[in-house]
């Protein structure tokens, strides 16, 4: 048996408890960047009102709701 206090038994388990919590953390992160580069790549931002529409159908030129002019499918500028 390997002897160990008690004051490094609880600092190894803070460390393992604050490594993993670390790490769920990153992995949120990292999963909603994820996900919102998904939900962006949807989006189309009209060229004369500026509004920001949903393009499901992925088309090459779409229809801003708004004002009914055509625009392509590019990507708003992010804020």
């Amino acid at each position: 048996m390997i002897p160990v206090s008690l004051t490094t038994l609880i600092m190894l388990s803070m460390v393992i408890g604050v490594g993993l919590l670390s790490l769920s953390w990153v992995v949120a992160i990292i999963i909603e960047r994820r996900n919102n580069r998904r939900a962006r790549r949807d989006l189309i931002q009209c060229r004369i009102c500026g509004a920001i529409f949903e393009n499901p159908e992925r088309k090459d030129i779409a229809a801003c709701p708004g004002c009914g002019s055509f625009n392509e499918a590019t990507q708003p500028s992010p804020i």
